[in-house]
């Protein structure tokens, strides 16, 4: 956990007396609460790590406050079509930098002065698509699944086949967030069908990307790696450095789940420097998070710590809370290497919770699996038998070879 200021430690402080008695207090601050004294040391970090952690986000209150006076400005000068369009924009551009509250903002005020304009039924689905992809990044299932179902429903009416496989393509990618990687495959192979009839680098390429995920979980990585490449190609054409930056960060997965380490590490690499480039804040959280993974693995712990808090703080302005329970992970391996154990439980039990009210199968399994590693630590058979086991039907039922085979041998070791 990033050291607290004196502030919040008086706040937590003072829930603390309030809620549990002195003991339970004492003890949550004791153990819970990281002191400079207790942060892993580090010896060296070179200049390119160095910049990354240091890197300072900004609260975008005066891109927010442009963009407010842009919209009024507009809507002096521009027809009602044109203004539409232009929002539109404008919410693509808050997604991108993270400002989610605002896109909302922006295209819940599109839906709800379009819906029920016939001649503007095309800008609706499109408003609608928008706060689907919202909500899937806030891990808000439940309306995404509504505005992309009343998206899918006016494409439809509307015969535009473009939009009816983006629609397919967000429900594929929620599906495997979630872990349910058949009904992902599902959707992706109706929009990859959809897509035959039109000519959609763009859409295609998002959907090479999206299978090459699959592909990567299940550890076919020739395939994966070729998908990534085909797509890789499609948005240097077009200079899509948003997915561009996605695919860079696929690639170094790709290369983490094959223990080629200094690989993963050039691609997550470009994949920031490329987010960094186009302010692609999602991306940049989840490349740090990643590399807080390597570093973990590696036994360096400073740098582990020092990318997951910067993850965290990113992925916290961003409401990614997909990734806030895989950084919690992330920081139980980091204690369990340092044998703080106690720590390193409640790090990894907060992200089974976490993925647990996410309804995130595959995160859920990966987690059990490290706290299942932390009780054979601990010598807790029953519990790390337990653990493991429950990872392993999950594992099971996708069929992932490799992480089957690996649960087997720590359940026999």
């Amino acid at each position: 956990m990033k050291q607290l200021d004196q502030k919040n430690i008086e706040f937590l402080s003072n829930a603390l007396k309030v809620f549990f008695d002195k003991k339970d207090a004492d003890e949550f601050l004791k153990k819970f609460i990281t002191i400079d004294g207790n942060k892993p040391k580090h010896f060296q970090i070179n200049s390119a790590n160095k910049e990354q952690i240091n890197i300072s986000l900004s609260d975008n209150y005066q891109i927010n406050t442009d963009i407010d006076l842009l919209i009024t400005f507009a809507e002096l000068r521009l027809s009602k079509i044109k203004l539409f369009e232009l929002l539109l924009l404008l919410g693509q551009f808050t997604i991108t930098s993270g400002e989610l509250y605002f896109s909302i903002y922006i295209h819940q005020r599109i839906l709800t002065e379009t819906k029920n304009v016939s001649d503007l039924s095309n800008l609706s689905a499109r408003a609608a698509l928008a706060l689907g992809e919202i909500y899937s990044k806030q891990a808000n299932w439940k309306l995404s699944f509504n505005y992309i179902k009343q998206a899918n429903t006016i494409f439809k009416s509307l015969n535009d086949v473009k939009g009816c496989a983006n629609c397919e393509n967000l429900l594929g990618t929620i599906y495997g967030e979630i872990g349910n990687l058949s009904k992902a495959k599902e959707h992706f192979e109706k929009s990859l069908s959809l897509i035959d009839k039109v000519n959609d680098n763009s859409l295609k390429g998002k959907l090479e990307i999206n299978i090459g995920i699959i592909y990567n979980i299940l550890g076919d990585f020739e395939n994966a790696m070729s998908y990534y490449r085909r797509a890789l190609l499609n948005f240097e054409k077009i200079k899509d450095f948003k997915r561009i930056a996605e695919i860079r960060h696929n690639m170094g997965m790709l290369y983490t789940k094959k223990n080629q380490h200094t690989s993963a590490i050039q691609e997550f690499d470009r994949c920031i420097a490329t987010a960094m480039q186009t302010g692609y804040l999602y991306s940049l959280g989840i490349a740090y998070l990643s590399k807080a993974f390597i570093y973990s693995l590696q036994n360096d712990f400073y740098l582990a710590e020092a990318f997951a808090d910067k993850a965290l703080e990113i992925c916290n302005k961003t409401s990614d809370k997909l990734s806030i329970a895989d950084i919690y992970k992330i920081k139980g391996i980091i204690q369990r290497k340092l044998k703080r154990f106690e720590l390193s439980e409640n790090y990894l039990l907060t992200s089974i919770r976490l993925n647990k009210e996410l309804q995130n199968e595959l995160n859920l399994a990966e987690s059990n699996v490290e706290l299942g590693i932390l009780y054979k630590e601990m010598k807790k058979a029953k519990e790390s038998k337990n653990c493991l086991t429950n990872s392993l039907k999950y594992f099971k039922k996708i069929k992932a070879a490799n992480e089957v085979k690996s649960i087997y041998e720590l359940l026999n070791a």
